[in-house]
């Protein structure tokens, strides 16, 4: 009896676990989590043209006194007064009248206080008090030249027997005129000055025997 009981224990199967057992081995597959959107198109935007950038337009300054040309600093869009001054007219016989006469325009100092330091063509406005017809009939732009600690230029002259044109000074510089606005006109030259000592008078009336001059003067720049 003993050894029938020992065999059947020998022969006994092992205990089968349940899931629920804290024992059991599950074997877990892999998972894949899925997220399913709604395709929505996104509204096209149209690039916005370039814009044209801004030019601000650059007002020209007026002259604060009328019949008085001022340099136009265009870099700084401003007005530079000239030197306020006087010139004689002078009649002159020479040679006791035998090489003619000359009327020249004098004035004192050899040079001007106001200067400009420039090669570039220079231009100047004037505001008139609206009686002018032509400008250029009033105002004339004379280039002088020192002497003597005076600035001169010759402005007619008279043939004699002997003919001396040596003897001349200076010279009448030829300008235009534009009008920029009523009453005020831009004054401009077909080319650069040349250094020196210039001067604008008033020649309304020739009879008279001394004349208003603004005047200025030039020194070119160093190249190097």
């Amino acid at each position: 009896m003993l050894l029938i009981l020992m065999a059947a224990a020998s022969y006994t199967l092992p205990a089968q676990t349940t899931p629920n057992s804290s024992s059991a081995v599950v074997k877990k597959g892999t998972k894949y989590d899925t997220i399913i959107r709604k395709h929505v198109d996104k509204p096209v935007v149209k690039a916005k043209p370039a814009q044209k950038p801004v030019v601000q337009e650059v007002v020209p300054p007026v002259p604060e006194f009328v019949n008085q040309p001022c340099y136009y600093d265009k870099n700084g869009n401003k007005l530079i007064m000239l030197e306020t001054t006087t010139a004689q007219l002078v009649t002159k016989k020479k040679t006791l009248g035998l090489k003619g006469a000359k009327q020249f325009f004098s004035m004192d100092g050899m040079t001007s206080k106001v200067r400009f330091i420039t090669r570039d063509s220079i231009v100047f406005f004037i505001k008139t008090s609206g009686d002018v017809i032509d400008l250029t009939s009033y105002i004339k732009l004379y280039k002088f030249i020192p002497e003597d600690q005076k600035r001169e230029v010759t402005v007619t002259t008279k043939e004699g027997l002997l003919n001396d044109k040596d003897d001349e000074k200076g010279k009448l510089i030829t300008m235009s005129v534009k009008p920029i606005s009523k009453d005020n006109y831009r004054i401009e030259f077909n080319g650069p000055l040349d250094a020196g000592e210039y001067g604008f008078v008033w020649v309304k009336n020739m009879d008279l025997k001394e004349f208003s001059v603004y005047a200025f003067g030039i020194d070119w720049k160093n190249s190097n």
